[in-house]
């Protein structure tokens, strides 16, 4: 923590010729002032071997730290991997500058800006405009953004319209509520990338529920998504399970410490007569109830049969001429049998 300007542009001198390392970490270091970080970014623009940077808990990053480090991403092409989770003293200013850098920059996979409270709705517009621009990104950490507000979320519903490429969104720990969850809703009915998505404790009520499964009945790439600890009572689960029913993608479902009762568990239990593709379904069953105890019996089961059907079944018919008489299927008619299950 006691590195400073002086250390930090000798740090950048060094990394400007440097051919071997592929990782460093600067977490949590203070005294660095806006020289340092304009210094460390120059050598991005020379450094052709780093893959990995970690600037997480660095408050000194402020505006002009952060335009800095966005001109080195608009040219270093070898570059995967940025943390920059907790910089709180970056702003709008700031986080503008860095999705420019992102529209250009073709090598970044992930980024996290976790925790981030310093950006407002012109940042988050920015970022989202990012995203309908950027062929690169795959992961996006956003835990933890507390002040996202409607502009912010629209602005990120429309940049995942767009965005082809980005396969993971961790949005835990946020504020996304109805009207987020209604941006997020919308942008699942046309994004084909997207694979998981995190909204565990998110505060996710009824509208927003209903919102998720309008999203959820026509999206056919996500397979994972965590609405663990979003207060989601009865009604909110029964309009989930009736995204559920039409879903033909999800795998893996995370509904853990919400709060519905048994009408929430029927719910699901009657989804799963439908719904063949899902085999993890994440959810607390009180204790000491027999009914209880017979859906999730019931609930097992069908998880356990859509497992065997998906994972064996299907791909040994579909690979064996002899169940079919010998006869080869084209791969156009098994991607079809298979969206039918």
């Amino acid at each position: 923590t006691g590195i400073g300007d002086e250390g930090r542009k000798a740090l950048a001198e060094g990394l400007k010729i440097n051919e071997s390392l592929t990782s460093i970490s600067l977490s949590g270091c203070e005294g660095i002032g806006d020289e340092g970080w304009k210094a460390l970014a120059e050598s991005l623009k020379f450094n052709q071997a780093l893959a990995s940077i970690n600037l997480s808990r660095c408050d000194g990053i402020g505006d002009e730290g952060c335009k800095a480090l966005a001109e080195g991403l608009k040219i270093n092409n070898s570059l995967t991997s940025i943390d920059l989770s907790y910089c709180t003293g970056i702003g709008d200013e700031g986080r503008k500058a860095l999705a420019e850098g992102l529209k250009i920059n073709e090598s970044l996979t992930s980024i996290s800006l976790s925790g981030c409270e310093g950006i407002g709705d012109e940042g988050w517009k920015a970022l989202g405009e990012s995203l309908k621009m950027n062929h690169a990104l795959t992961s996006f950490q956003l835990s933890g953004c507390f002040y996202i507000g409607d502009e912010g979320w629209r602005a990120i519903g429309e940049g995942l319209k767009a965005n082809m490429t980005l396969t993971s969104l961790d949005l835990s720990n946020s504020n996304v509520g109805d009207d987020g969850c209604k941006a997020l809703g919308e942008s699942l009915k046309t994004n084909t990338a997207l694979k998981s998505i995190n909204l565990s404790s998110c505060g996710v009520g009824h509208e927003g529920c209903i919102a998720l499964s309008e999203g959820l009945k026509s999206n056919e790439a996500l397979t994972s998504i965590e609405l663990s600890d979003c207060e989601i009572g009865d009604e909110g689960c029964k309009a989930l399970a009736e995204g559920l029913e039409s879903n033909k993608a999800l795998t893996t479902v995370d509904l853990s410490g919400n709060t519905f009762t048994e009408d929430g568990f029927d719910e699901l239990a009657n989804m799963l007569e439908v719904n063949t593709t899902l085999r993890r379904l994440n959810i607390d069953w009180p204790r000491g109830l027999s009914c209880a105890s017979n859906r999730r019996k019931i609930v097992e089961k069908r998880l356990n049969e859509n497992a065997v059907l998906r994972d064996r079944t299907v791909p040994m018919v579909l690979s064996n001429s002899a169940f079919l008489g010998g006869a080869e299927i084209p791969d156009e008619l098994k991607e079809l049998i298979v969206s039918y299950l």
